[in-house]
């Protein structure tokens, strides 16, 4: 995996903030630096990402992406949905 296109896409956060994704089922969360604590809507998980984990949503409804360290991660599009070049 090129790490490169990761950095540019990665979305930041400090610790404590959060990022909420609206039905992302397909989705997935690659902990670049950092870990994140996520949880959907109507799931008991505990999902911690540590860095160079990631973790895809497996149902719709609201994910909330929490910083449990300052964090970076890359939200990454279903394989599906993703364009070819």
């Amino acid at each position: 995996m090129n790490t490169t296109d990761l950095d540019r896409a990665a979305i930041s956060l400090r610790k404590g903030q959060l990022h909420r994704i609206h039905d992302g089922a397909g989705q997935r969360i690659e902990a670049l630096s950092g870990a994140l604590w996520v949880t959907i809507d109507n799931d008991r998980r505990d999902i911690v990402v540590e860095p160079g984990e990631g973790f895809s949503i497996d149902r719709d409804g609201d994910t909330i992406v929490s910083a449990l360290d300052d964090a970076r991660f890359a939200l990454l599009e279903p394989v599906a949905l993703r364009r070819t070049a």
